[in-house]
């Protein structure tokens, strides 16, 4: 699927807004199962599904540094009433190419009945916050609510 490469404002936000009933915390080695789970369940019924074992053996690829170095200091989970509702992974220098060298976030997933609550927002606002200089990361094409959010956020396209 095509996708496009952006980047934030070195500009952090302040804060991130906080959403009712939500903990934000570091992803740790014990969230992978729950993290892996909640990857494979967003995707659910879509072109991008996967099989659970798929889901998280990426989610453990990711955290043994297949796609760069997993920042701990930014990659968070989002729980809601101990469950797992969504989560960020972010890398120090991701192994590609085509993308600039410096954090990069590599994934981030809300399932899907707590989307649009404002999870997604506070996760890459956490990000931001955290690193204090520009995030890559890349946006599926056709992912319009992913696009809009990461513009509000003060991402802007770049060409590789």
């Amino acid at each position: 699927m095509p996708n496009s490469l952006m980047l934030s404002n070195a500009e952090p936000p302040v804060s991130h807004e906080p959403v009712p009933g939500v903990q934000f915390r570091a992803v740790t080695q014990e969230d992978l199962p729950a993290v892996g789970e909640a990857y494979w369940r967003t995707y659910l019924g879509t072109p991008e599904e996967m099989s659970l074992e798929e889901a998280t053996a990426d989610v453990l690829a990711a955290w043994k540094g297949e796609y760069g170095a997993l920042l701990s200091s930014s990659s968070f989970g989002a729980w809601r009433d101990g469950e797992l509702a969504g989560a960020i992974l972010t890398v120090s220098d991701p192994p590609w190419d085509d993308v600039p060298r410096g954090p990069f976030i590599i994934d981030l997933f809300v399932l899907p009945d707590h989307r649009r609550s404002g999870i997604g927002r506070a996760l890459v606002q956490k990000v931001l916050m955290a690193q204090q200089v520009e995030v890559g990361l890349r946006v599926d094409d056709s992912a319009t609510a992913a696009r809009r959010l990461y513009q509000k956020l003060g991402f802007r396209f770049v060409s590789p």
